[in-house]
């Protein structure tokens, strides 16, 4: 088990040039090639150990509790599997947003719940920041993680009407008007905020940075131009692209996104900006190993479904699988760096 990064205490700074984050390139963990429905069906059991089956669970409501706000993409893909578990397997399955702290409170009801098996939620890629922020004493090794099946870039969105059409046209404008651009974000300390962070950072501008409680609140901001930009992921805006509202000015990943090709990419604009986002699912610590098996089997069988797959491309999404073990080591990797990162950038100072 890794040792642990002291805790940090944050400096909550909105409306300076980096906010709180006054970040660097994060950098997403790497991906693996995608596992075939077949040989997702050719995985047997370990030699030995009792089939999962043979226990009767879940015999009540399965609740899944979500880190995020209603309306934003992680609240979309837990009620999606909500709906695959319930389809594939007859249960009933709620799911309940708990939000506030970059994800920690929804994140904390599950670690501190009664660990048998009914309650479950989403874990986000803050899961491996929180701590380094300082908003709780809660890290990748103190939860069960599930598996993850998805995840999706950060993107720079402005009003149809700017002034600026391309990702260099913003930057100037931002160079000419220091201070004075308000870009909204998801929330404090959130994936999309420290992406808005990249941004200032690797371009030398400087932004009023405006949070909000998840990405909805943002986007929606952004449609009623209470705000002047805003980064969310690309699942989160695409639509208002589509329909006319918004133009995306770059997306900060290494390849265009499905939803956005005609969007180009920080990157291919010359600035090295990567930020993506993952989602899987974790338990809390102490549930019974054959129970732990269920959960994990029925998420795979979802991750693995044509509905979810159809799901994550019509958002712009990776459904790329990621089995307990992997998810863990990707989040324990990504702990590691944005804690150095948050600490380098004096974040948590």
């Amino acid at each position: 088990m890794k040792k642990r990064m002291a805790k940090m205490v944050p400096v909550l700074c909105v409306a300076a040039m980096v906010g709180l984050t006054a970040c660097s390139s994060a950098k997403p963990a790497e991906t693996k090639a995608p596992e075939t429905k077949a040989e997702a069906a050719s995985e047997k059991e370990p030699a030995g150990e009792e089939p999962a089956a043979a226990v009767d669970f879940p015999k009540d409501t399965l609740n899944i509790i979500c880190h995020a706000a209603a309306g934003g993409g992680s609240d979309a893909l837990a009620r999606q599997v909500a709906q695959g578990l319930q389809d594939g397997n007859g249960w009933t399955v709620t799911v309940d947003n708990k939000t506030g702290g970059s994800g920690s409170v929804g994140m904390q009801f599950v670690m501190n719940s009664k660990p048998d098996g009914y309650t479950i939620g989403t874990a986000p890629v803050e899961l491996s920041m929180i701590e380094a922020l300082g908003y709780a004493q809660l890290a990748p090794e103190d939860v069960q993680l599930l598996g993850c099946g998805m995840s999706w870039p950060a993107a720079l969105y402005v009003p149809a009407d700017a002034p600026y059409d391309t990702l260099e046209d913003f930057i100037n404008y931002c160079t000419e008007n220091p201070g004075k651009v308000r870009v909204a974000n998801s929330g404090i300390g959130s994936i999309w905020h420290i992406a808005a962070c990249v941004l200032a950072d690797k371009t030398g501008i400087e932004i009023n940075h405006v949070p909000y409680d998840g990405a909805t609140g943002a986007v929606t901001a952004l449609l009623g131009k209470e705000i002047d930009a805003v980064v969310v992921g690309t699942c989160e805006g695409y639509s208002y692209v589509e329909s006319g509202d918004f133009k995306c000015l770059a997306s900060f990943s290494e390849e265009r996104s499905s939803v956005l090709p005609d969007a180009p990419t920080a990157r291919e604009q010359g600035h090295d900006i990567n930020v993506v986002c993952w989602v899987g699912f974790l338990a809390p610590k102490g549930i019974e190993e054959a129970k732990q098996q269920i959960l994990v089997d029925a998420l795979k069988n979802v991750f693995a479904g044509d509905a979810y797959i159809e799901f994550c491309k019509g958002r712009g999404c990776d459904s790329t699988y990621y089995t307990p073990d992997e998810f863990l080591a990707m989040a324990e990797a990504d702990y590691t760096y944005y804690s150095e990162l948050i600490s380098d950038l004096k974040i948590g100072q």
